[in-house]
């Protein structure tokens, strides 16, 4: 729209007059602009009332709900439409003149629409004194309150309250509550796994000591795998416990397939209810898409009137070319409205130098929305296609006769003449979602090729971000390659857990009797440094058994391991010659052991902190930093991983959010689904895919680029202490950073409100201060199913997670309830769809469970009973009889006769993942035939299909709509409902959220600048428009 031309005497004086003796003058000046604006003022009023009765005369709009009276809105009309003023008379003092002249710039501004108000040369009114109650006000009808307007409590509100949110946040609350309760329950059960695995680290025969295994992996199954006890502790059979703990396992799984089972008919039947408590539009409604360009609503009222008596029929065009510039233009003008109140503001303090720079801002500015309504009006001239129809009948048969005829005869390739669009095109009927569900800006003729490239686009992106925590993680690997090997301490040392060790440190190098920590030129430590410079370390593991060295090293105590001293080695600048084992690893990594063990027990733990924290000259001196130096990088790493992959998940998040929105879904529902999609999806891999596959080895992809290049290929000892300690950290991290992360925005607002309210310059700025928070499901219900993920799949290996994820639901119960009810707008009405996304994708969960259980159960480290009647397995295991009979250049090769790393059946003869394994075939079937049928009814629409349902609705034309004196007063019991929930109609201009778009209609104080006229029922009296005129 053009900027308005001021007739000559209304343009405004930029320059406040300095002058103290032209009072008079410029008092009589104002009384000319006065009467000359006035002028203006109704003229520009017509010229509104024209351009909007061309807008949307005829249509059902109704007036934008405004408070005209509010105090201090420097864009609204006070107390009413202000009256012209009288003729002034020369007697008039100077006070009575300005406010004279002041009362006739207002009525020009309350007569102009909003967008000719902001981009005229006027400056708002503003007042100093600000009006918290208003402020406050807005805020309570904008918050969630009760059916009386009363805030509800947090502590002693239920269920029944939530209700009138719709069902979708009724659902979250119960999902939420139900899933904190199911891990409270399971926590009980683990607590004997968890009491079994801490006995076995602990007890008096434990050959575990406090270096064997991170903190964390002791409360894991780990612990399993890595001890080297007898077969029976305190009288009862190892094999016995993990029978019991798989079993237990496996019934937690089953409980959490019957719990989500339940969680379906709940919701199902909760649906129900609340859809025949309420009467909307998709109760009427259908959409039908594949009509043509051209389509007109008077073809739409031929076509499916066969169906039943139609109440409204509303062709949508592709308004999505336009409703962008519009949206930002809309940006643009609330801007500009800013600033002409800091320029008001400016004027009112006498700042004349700040007001004349603002000024020139604001004709900047103003050139820039100039040129975005150029953009619209070009958008406007090149015309309208016709996307798709929403039909509204009469009757609710009618919506069912619709989808049932084309559910039956409308998926065939040859369906009844009478259901194609002028007897030649296919048409595709769907349930109507709900009016303001809609989102114009993306109503668009459909384009394959530019969805396709919107969607690939947004995955090649965040696929790019999860390749940054990839990046962090494969830097942890490294670092952790480099550690010695993880052996216990105690098992190094004759004692009497261990009267002969297979290795014995100080028989072959006697760091300890040496004080090789603190004597440079000691022959054992000079030994030691020569074996760990030449060690390999990724052959170490073909030597250790759990957490025990198995390689006998007493065939070499011969003068007392004279072949393993420093006189028997190269010299310093000589090459080395392998040792006194020539062809293997073992002695190196026996030395690196020994080395290890000494300076994590041996040394004064002060002297070794003093020395590693004071470096200097004594770093080249210090035998044991190299150690200091990885331990200290290795908890690093742990520490900066988490931190990283904190920092990660909330990128992701925002991520999701944003590239959602970039494939301009047509509803908000399905760009809160694919959100929550891409969120759930994101973090799942960050937090719990990318470190199994960063840390572990797949032989057959050796090689491969980055992935599946670990050091472990099973889920041995060292993979617990790693990946396990990582994914579990991440976990409890995650029960503060989930709820914490939603409420910080809103503590954020609390604290600037408190801090700035104050002080704010307009009450436009006290308004949006005091505007509540939008509560948005979508990133929540992805962060619940990454949390219940995670969990579920990993809970066979880590018990702990079970407590994690009931604190983690149960704080997120908590504080979505204190966030929802305290600080957010109300929310939109949700339906079942997210919740339905959530319980749908859940039980998959725990198909990889049962998966990953039979993968660590069937561990060969960790006793089992055997069921092997064919032989199939064949014998797994540490092989006692080839290493005993290891004597000189024998000992190449691996000694723990592991099975093959994909060898299936030496698990699943093992009764711990045989269990398991079995309940992984029932799930599978149960599953995937299930998703089977579901696709074959896809395919083949409705032949697989019921009737659809009719609600118990009465007739449209009954129904009475919001603004109607009737529609507060409640239901006569036995009566159907007859009162309308949501929009009133599948019109641009009946969605009130899109009316600031478009300020061209809307009067300077934001009300509709013309209206039509309603009967008593809340029905238009005119005909509906024949086009969408707001395009």
């Amino acid at each position: 729209m053009p900027k308005e031309s001021q007739p000559k005497g209304a343009t405004r004086s930029y320059a406040p007059s300095k002058a103290s003796d032209a009072a008079e003058a410029a008092a009589d000046k104002a009384l000319e602009a006065s009467a000359a604006t006035l002028k203006h003022g109704a003229e520009l009023a017509a010229e509104v009332s024209k351009k909007a009765e061309g807008l949307i005369s005829s249509s059902t709009m109704e007036p934008v709900k405004t408070t005209p009276g509010k105090k201090n809105n420097p864009f609204s009309k006070k107390d009413g439409e202000v009256s012209p003023p009288s003729s002034p008379k020369r007697g008039m003092t100077d006070a009575e003149k300005k406010a004279l002249a002041a009362e006739a710039a207002a009525a020009a501004s309350a007569s102009a629409s909003e967008f000719d108000e902001l981009m005229s040369d006027r400056l708002p009114t503003v007042d100093t004194k600000l009006d918290f109650d208003e402020a406050k006000g807005g805020w309570k009808e904008a918050a969630v309150t009760d059916i009386n307007g009363q805030y509800i409590s947090v502590c002693g509100s239920g269920y029944d309250d939530l209700e009138p949110l719709g069902p979708g946040i009724g659902l979250w609350f119960r999902t939420l509550k139900a899933l904190a309760l199911y891990f409270s329950l399971m926590t009980l059960l683990m607590i004997f796994v968890v009491y079994n695995f801490i006995y076995l680290y602990y007890n008096p025969d434990s050959d575990m000591d406090e270096d064997t295994m991170e903190a964390l992996s002791r409360i894991t199954v780990g612990v399993m795998a890595t001890t080297g006890q007898d077969d029976s502790v305190e009288g009862i059979d190892m094999r016995d416990i993990m029978l019991a703990v798989a079993s237990i396992d496996v019934f937690a799984i089953l409980c959490f397939l019957i719990m989500i089972a339940h969680l379906k008919r709940r919701q199902d039947k909760y649906v129900e209810e609340n859809d025949d408590a309420v009467v909307s539009l998709p109760d009427y409604s259908i959409v039908a898409w594949g009509i043509p360009k051209d389509a007109t609503e008077e073809e739409c009222v031929a076509h499916f009137s066969q169906f039943g008596d139609l109440a409204d029929v509303v062709v949508v065009k592709d308004l999505g070319k336009v409703m962008g510039p519009r949206m930002a233009r809309a940006k643009q003008l609330d801007y500009l409205k800013d600033m002409k109140i800091d320029a008001a503001a400016m004027e009112l303090k006498k700042r004349e130098r700040a007001l004349a720079l603002q000024l020139k801002r604001v004709d900047r500015y103003k050139k820039k929305i100039v040129k975005t309504n150029e953009k619209i009006e070009k958008k406007l001239t090149e015309g309208f296609d016709s996307v798709c129809a929403f039909i509204t009948f009469n009757e609710p048969e009618g919506r069912a006769n619709c989808v049932d005829a084309y559910a039956d005869g409308g998926w065939s390739c040859c369906p009844k003449e009478e259901l194609l669009w002028k007897g030649e095109q296919k048409l595709k009927i769907k349930p109507a979602p709900e009016a303001s569900d809609i989102m114009w800006e993306n109503v668009l003729r459909k384009n394959a090729l530019v969805q396709l490239t919107r969607k690939l686009i947004s995955f090649v992106v965040i696929l790019v971000l999860c390749a940054a925590a990839v990046g962090v993680l494969v830097y942890a690997k490294d670092a952790a390659s480099n550690a010695a090997p993880a052996v216990s301490c105690a098992t190094v040392e004759p004692s009497d857990l261990t009267p002969e060790p297979a290795l014995s440190c100080t028989a072959i190098w006697d760091l300890t009797g040496e004080d090789a920590y603190n004597d440079p030129t000691s022959q054992a430590r000079l030994a030691v440094d020569k074996f760990v410079d030449n060690v390999k370390l990724e052959e170490c593991a073909n030597f250790i058994s759990g957490a025990d060295w198995i390689l006998p090293m007493d065939t070499y105590s011969a003068n007392n391991y004279s072949v393993a001293q420093n006189d028997a080695l190269p010299a310093d600048a000589s090459d080395w010659t392998g040792g006194f084992i020539t062809d293997s690893q073992a002695d190196e990594c026996a030395a690196l052991t020994c080395k290890k063990c000494y300076c994590v027990s041996s040394v004064d733990i002060t002297s070794m902190i003093m020395d590693y924290i004071g470096g200097s000259s004594a770093d080249s001196e210090n035998f044991c930093k190299e150690i200091y130096d990885q331990m200290a990088l290795e908890s690093s790493v742990l520490i900066g991983t988490i931190v990283m992959t904190t920092i990660t998940n909330m990128i992701l998040m925002g991520s999701a959010q944003i590239f959602s929105q970039f494939e301009r879904h047509k509803t908000i529902s399905t760009t809160e689904m694919n959100e929550a999609k891409y969120t759930f999806a994101a973090l799942l891999v960050n937090q719990a895919i990318v470190p199994v596959i960063i840390y572990s080895f797949i032989e057959v992809l050796e090689g491969f680029p980055v992935l599946f290049q670990g050091q472990y290929t099973d889920f041995e000892s060292a993979w617990y202490n790693k990946v396990m300690v990582t994914i579990i950290s991440t976990a409890m991290v995650n029960i503060v950073a989930f709820p914490l992360g939603a409420a910080i925005p809103n503590i954020q607002a609390a604290v600037l409100r408190s801090i700035f309210g104050c002080c704010a310059h307009s009450q436009k700025k006290l308004n949006e201060l005091y505007s509540p928070a939008v509560f948005s499901l979508a990133k929540r219900y992805g962060q619940m199913l990454c949390g219940l993920f995670y969990t579920i799949i990993f809970l066979c290996a880590a018990p702990p997670l079970a407590p994690a994820a009931a604190i983690l639901f149960s704080a997120m119960y908590i504080t979505d309830k204190w966030l929802l009810l305290k600080f957010s707008k109300r929310p939109p009405m949700y339906d079942h769809k997210l919740n339905a996304f959530f319980l749908q994708t859940a039980p998959y969960a725990a198909w990889v469970h049962l998966a990953i259980a039979t993968w660590a159960f069937g561990y060969y480290e960790i006793p089992s009973y055997i069921i092997d009647p064919g032989g199939l397995a064949g014998s797994v295991g540490v092989d006692a009889s080839a290493v005993t009979a290891l004597a000189g250049n024998s000992t190449t090769g691996d000694l723990t006769n592991a099975p093959d790393q994909f060898d299936i059946f030496a698990r699943v003869v093992r009764l711990n993942a045989l269990i398991p394994f079995l309940m992984f075939i029932v799930v599978t079937v149960a599953l995937f035939f299930a998703g089977l049928v579901d696709n074959v009814a896809a395919l083949f629409g409705g032949v697989c299909q019921g009737e659809e349902k009719i609600d118990e609705v009465p007739p449209f034309d009954e129904l009475i709509f919001a603004g109607d004196s009737r529609y507060d007063e409640s239901t006569p019991e036995g009566e159907l409902n007859n009162k309308l929930s949501g929009l009133r109609s599948y019109r641009l201009e009946d969605n009130p959220e899109y009316m600031k778009f478009f300020p061209e209609v809307l009067s300077a104080d934001g009300t509709a600048g013309t209206s039509a006229k309603r009967n008593a029922s809340g029905k238009s009296e005119t005909k509906a428009p024949e086009a969408q005129n707001m395009a």
